[in-house]
């Protein structure tokens, strides 16, 4: 008996032994398969990690185009070009979307021809031409005006199939608008002059940059916009309608006090052409000192590179330099050409060749250099001539001949009743290059290349080959003078 207790109470406290040890197994199969569970979490949270930076890695690397704060998918593929950290941006593609139209050949040329193009809006035109640093714009709201601002690009316009390329810097200047590329987000945001003036007239009460809260005309105040691009915002005191000018990071800091009955801005020289209430105008700069006196009843930028200014007063007209100086006294009836004449190489009516600029007084014509100097005396009836399209309407006007550094003088012959007008050419010193003898002169282009010709006496010749060969002509007289005047000498020495 006590045997049998002793193994029966030995089997009772090994099992009551055992029951704990399976408890304990199975609390730690529990605890390894939750600690499985973790680290499954852990590595399923870190491939979503790595996933996500791998997606973000690469949709960063993914170029990005914003317009306005707006992400842009439909557009084309060649619209941008990198090369070595610069971006050149397809001229042909960008101009629809910032609202302009876009065609071929240069402006005022009815040519397919693919290395110029020129685009406009409703407010101006601008024009591009290949392996070209400058470009051109011109006021799309005086009609009949081929009157033109000439800008110099940092880079100069590229091609790349039949597309021609501005560059980043180009395009701010071009199409007026805030450009910025991000190279580590490889992302590119422009905004447009519109979005720009409406975001600020939003922001800043006083703001005088929208047509609706402005008395301004649609041409200045497009004008004024532009000012944006340059830090700068044109104001206007709602007491007393009068403008100003300010700090556009700081509206507080006011550069031109609103004092003014109208302002607008100088693309360029970046500064203000001002009317005070008495009408008298004249130039504040874009630091608000006063460049020329407000003292003239017009003012006008013939050339932001040169820094001259046409003034006008009582209707006589002069030219004064960005320093107030005066460069030509207000002696003239005009200055500048008429826009009567239409010739595409004209880029400024009122500075030919860089240097000449046309006077007119009691219906005689001349030249005066930017320096103020006479170049041409006062003695001829106008410059250039109408092309007699009669005879065939692809003739053009003609008012200089780059080929020949020339400019087209017209001197009339009056019998009685009859005025009978004759031409010639005079060089851009003012010399007389081509006797004015020439019934008439008008330009042919053909395939893009412009020939030059003058009708005498019934005759047509190509001007600039008959000027050449004069000049060859004449070279070779004066190597036979030359070669004759050695010989003499040889044979008076060698009698000697």
């Amino acid at each position: 008996m006590c045997i049998v207790k002793r193994e029966g109470m030995k089997f009772y406290m090994d099992l009551i032994q055992n029951i704990p040890e399976n408890n304990n197994k199975k609390v730690s199969g529990i605890k390894i398969g939750f600690i499985i569970v973790i680290i499954l979490i852990i590595l399923l949270i870190v491939a979503a990690g790595a996933i996500w930076i791998y997606s973000q890695r690469i949709a960063s690397s993914q170029f990005k185009f914003n317009l306005d704060g707006r992400r842009q998918n439909n557009y084309s593929n060649n619209m941008f070009i990198f090369q070595e950290n610069k971006v050149y941006i397809s001229i042909r593609d960008i101009a629809p979307l910032l609202g302009y139209n876009v065609y071929n050949g240069g402006y005022g040329e009815y040519t397919e021809d693919r290395t110029k193009c020129y685009v406009n809006n409703s407010k101006e035109i601008v024009s591009f031409e290949l392996n070209s640093n400058k470009i051109y714009k011109y006021n799309a709201t005086t009609s009949g005006d081929s009157e033109s601002q000439t800008f110099n690009l940092d880079e100069p316009i590229i091609a790349s199939g039949s597309n021609l390329y501005i560059s980043s810097e180009g395009i701010g200047r071009a199409f007026n608008v805030m450009f910025n590329y991000n190279q580590e987000n490889n992302e590119v945001a422009i905004f447009s002059l519109g979005y720009l003036a409406n975001y600020y007239s939003g922001q800043i009460s006083n703001a005088a940059i929208i047509s609706d809260s402005s008395s301004l005309s649609e041409s200045v105040i497009y004008n004024n916009q532009k000012a944006l691009l340059y830090n700068m915002i044109v104001i206007k005191d709602s007491s007393t309608n009068l403008y100003g000018v300010a700090s556009l990071s700081d509206p507080t800091s006011v550069i031109i006090g609103t004092r003014y009955a109208s302002i607008e801005f100088m693309e360029g020289s970046n500064d203000f052409i001002v009317k005070t209430s008495q009408n008298k105008m004249g130039i504040i700069g874009n630091d608000g000192i006063t460049k020329v006196r407000l003292e003239y009843d017009d003012i006008k930028e013939l050339d932001k590179n040169l820094g001259l200014y046409l003034v006008t007063s009582n209707n006589r007209q002069g030219v004064v330099n960005s320093n107030g100086k005066i460069i030509v006294y207000q002696d003239y009836d005009q200055i500048g050409l008429p826009n009567t004449i239409n010739d595409t190489n004209v880029t400024n009516k009122y500075i030919l060749f860089d240097n000449c600029i046309p006077v007119e007084r009691n219906d005689k014509w001349g030249l005066i250099d930017i320096n103020g100097n006479e170049i041409a005396p006062m003695q001829y009836d106008g410059f250039g001539c109408d092309a007699d399209t009669s005879v065939d309407s692809r003739y053009t006007d003609v008012l200089i001949i780059p080929e020949l550094n020339g400019i087209v003088v017209e001197l009339d012959e009056v019998n009685g009743n009859t005025r009978n007008k004759k031409y010639g050419v005079i060089t851009a010193d003012g010399n007389l290059f081509i006797n004015i003898v020439l019934d008439n002169i008008y330009a042919l282009t053909t395939q893009g290349e412009t020939t030059y010709y003058a009708s005498v006496q019934g005759q047509i010749i190509d001007l600039v080959d008959f000027v050449r060969q004069q000049q060859t002509n004449t070279s070779q007289n004066n190597e036979n003078n030359i070669s004759n005047n050695n010989q003499v000498n040889n044979v008076q020495t060698n009698n000697t």
